[in-house]
């Protein structure tokens, strides 16, 4: 399967002009990732002023960045929603093929060498830096909403009131989805008066927490997230096994209280569900199985990882001090059946085979620790290092000179880590061959690329401060008690690695072990793993979650269109000639009209890829009925929070047998919206950017002289 992004159009004066209005680095050659590309051709429109041709341009296609953007983000389809379809990325220069299922990995393979490729990039890698989740969503909205600015431009608004108009309408929105925050308090780490299975291992045993494929246990069915509220009886446990009848949903409407506003002061928001006397405990298996998103087998693992957390503290409840994403680390067992997949305290990582005798040497043994922060050699210097000044060189090492230097560094290197008593060094960066060897036979380890948190994990729970080279050792710099043992339990036979765990007293570190025959899964797996992991840690984080499978995107598209029958039926109210306050309201109107399609494509694809209908078609239908069910309620967000707070049947067809899940389905708050002012804010930047290359005009004047200066289209 060939993956082709079908809009890589894009012309070198826009390119150059885009980049010097939005400062973003461009490197003149075009960039080539091996992956086929077509492109389709569009008509290049010159700059030129005055709204008439301005609109002939646009209907000819003259705004290239938003086209760009639609056509990008249109291969992300596959990728919302629980069962996510596998691509194959294929690269002709080398022959190769990459199995891919998310959004930033598909990214990797793309043609993104123009401005708004560019800059589309550095929004999706900006957004996965700090939340490492919602990237699909993101991806998703920047193509139905730069469709949706498109179609506002058809229609003839101007850029200025398409810009205020979706900022006004997505804000709005944001405001009023607080009603729907789940808050999370007290979760507890184990299910109390239920079975619980998992079973974890600590880093000294021989013990091994095997994973196997087996139904949940009858505490999923339990009624989380929906005891929290004071105002919904406990005895609500309805199990629905399909997502809200057509036309059927039935509304428990609750009588919402109102939050008093003022000019003069401001108080914190909060949602109203949380006005409760009442406050339930709810169990961390719970909670992960809500926020798997049908990756039901990472999130286990990382629920694993939690559970041992927990255990180790001694602590009554799970919060967001305990588990942090940073405190869990993985390591792939290649060759070994998936059976073994287990969790275990410390670091566990592989070594060569020669590394097996000074293992065994060291196993059982406190060693002294070293931790670099840096590489581990000659040339190595630290990040902002500045040579000497007034230096002349007047001839160069030879090649025996260099070899006698490089030796005499090692020796010295050598000699001082053997002083030091130093049994096992973690080094962030590359290390020299030479000094590893000559370190093994003197009985020390030295174990390269390291990830910070890992080193910063043994830093605390050792007391030994990071360096950045040898000659900063010092009793301050060294750790003790740190713990080698080999577990021959996850080194496959015919591998050529061995299994190591390095762990101390008191280390907040655990190791994922995740066996995997298949290379080319390995990377989809990891990437499951540390999303589903970042997607507990953000709701912990954030002590709220969303009610999932779509019900915010409905409530922002009700809210929408109330916002729009508003305008539509309250009439002007402007001290303005009555022509442009009617054409004002009209343009607001498509405006809200055009945002709102965005939001029943995303949710239309996001019913049809869980395969609950057969088409887009019908889950617009569906959507269709619900907006009418919302409207008649007296209290649309208890309708939306109770009706998609039930439990939904989601199918797992990774394997050959097809294992149906009841689950309630939860999102985090602050990654989705993220996720829609950054995809916004996106589009609407491209939009004044391509509004600057056809007019001519600059950014201020297309953003604020448009109405001053009586150009309307409408006229």
């Amino acid at each position: 399967m060939v993956i082709t992004n079908q809009d890589a159009v894009s012309s070198s004066a826009y390119r150059q002009h885009y980049c010097r209005n939005t400062g973003s680095k461009l490197c003149d050659g075009s960039h080539d990732n091996g992956v086929t590309v077509l492109q389709t051709t569009v008509p290049t429109v010159s700059p030129c002023r005055g709204d008439r041709t301005v609109m002939s341009a646009i209907k000819l296609g003259g705004h290239l960045g938003l086209i760009e953007l639609f056509n990008i983000s249109s291969s992300v389809k596959t990728f919302l929603g629980p069962q996510k379809s596998y691509k194959f990325i294929y690269d002709q220069d080398t022959q190769e093929s990459t199995l891919i299922c998310s959004p930033f990995r598909l990214l990797e393979s793309l043609d993104l060498s123009s401005a708004v490729g560019q800059l589309f990039n550095e929004t999706i890698q900006a957004h996965h830096k700090v939340y490492k989740t919602g990237t699909t969503t993101l991806f998703f909205l920047v193509g139905v909403w730069s469709k949706a600015v498109l179609e506002c431009l058809h229609h003839g608004v101007p850029v200025s009131l398409i810009v205020s108009g979706m900022q006004e309408g997505l804000n709005s929105c944001i405001e009023h989805v607080e009603a729907l925050h789940i808050p999370l308090y007290n979760i507890l780490g184990t299910k109390q008066n239920s079975f619980h299975r998992v079973s974890v291992v600590d880093g000294g045993s021989d013990n091994v927490s095997k994973t196997k494929s087996s139904n949940f246990s009858s505490s999923r069915d339990g009624n989380f997230g929906l005891e929290c509220l004071g105002h919904i009886p406990k005895t609500l446990k309805y199990v629905q096994t399909t997502p809200p009848s057509k036309g059927n949903l039935h509304s428990q409407g609750s009588h919402m209280n109102k939050l008093s506003r003022s000019r003069h002061f401001s108080m914190p928001k909060t949602s109203s569900f949380q006005n409760s006397s009442q406050i339930s405990s709810h169990s961390l298996e719970d909670l992960t199985q809500s926020l798997s998103h049908g990756n039901s087998e990472a999130m286990e693992l990382v629920e694993k990882a939690g559970t041992l957390l927990h255990e180790t503290a001694h602590e009554l409840f799970v919060t967001k001090d305990l588990f942090q994403a940073s405190r869990l680390n993985i390591c792939f067992l290649r060759g070994v059946p998936e059976v073994i997949s287990s969790v275990s305290f410390g670091y566990v990582t592989l070594l060569k085979q020669e590394y097996a005798t000074v293992v065994r040497n060291l196993e059982g043994k406190p060693l002294k620790i070293l931790l670099l922060d840096g590489d581990l050699t000659e040339i190595y210097r630290h990040l902002g290092f500045n040579k000497s000044a007034n230096l002349k060189s007047v001839s160069g090492f030879g090649v025996n000179e260099r070899r006698t230097w490089e030796d005499t560094w090692i020796s010295t290197a050598c000699q001082r880590i053997v002083e030091a008593n130093i049994n096992l060094i973690l080094v962030r960066g590359d290390a020299c061959p030479q000094l590893i060897m000559q370190c093994l036979n003197q009985n020390t380890l030295i174990i390269t690329h390291v990830k910070p948190n890992i080193l910063q994990a043994f830093s605390d729970c050792t007391g030994a401060e990071p360096v950045t080279y040898l000659t900063q050792i010092s009793h301050y710099s060294i750790g003790c008690e740190v713990i080698a043992k080999l577990c021959p339990q996850w080194s496959p036979e015919s591998s050529q690695t061995i299994a190591v765990n390095f762990h101390a007293h008191n280390i907040n570190l655990v190791t994922v072990l995740v066996s995997c025959r298949l290379l080319p899964k390995m990377q989809i797996i990891e990437d499951q793993f540390w999303a589903c992991t970042h997607r507990l840690h953000n709701a912990l984080l954030d002590q709220k979650v969303f009610p999932g499978g779509g019900a915010v995107e409905l409530f922002c598209l009700h809210y929408l269109r109330k916002l729009e029958g508003n305008l539509v039926n309250g009439g002007p109210h402007f001290c303005t000639p009555s022509w442009l306050s009617y054409s004002m309201v009209h343009y607001k109107s498509s405006i809200y009209q055009c945002l709102a399609k965005g939001w029943i494509l995303y949710i239309s694809t996001l019913l049809f890829n869980m395969g609950e209908y057969a088409s887009e078609f019908e889950a617009m239908t569906f959507i269709q009925k619900e907006l009418q069910n919302i409207g008649t309620s007296s209290s649309p967000s208890s309708y939306v929070f109770n009706e998609y707070s039930k439990k939904v049947e989601l199918i797992d067809d990774e394997k050959l047998q097809m294992h149906h899940r009841k689950v309630t389905v939860y999102d985090d708050v602050n990654p989705k919206v993220e996720a829609w002012r950054s995809a916004l804010h996106l589009v609407l930047t491209v939009l004044q950017s391509d509004a600057e290359i056809i007019t001519g005009s600059t950014q201020k004047q297309v953003i604020e002289g448009e109405s001053s200066s009586g150009n309307y289209v409408f006229l």
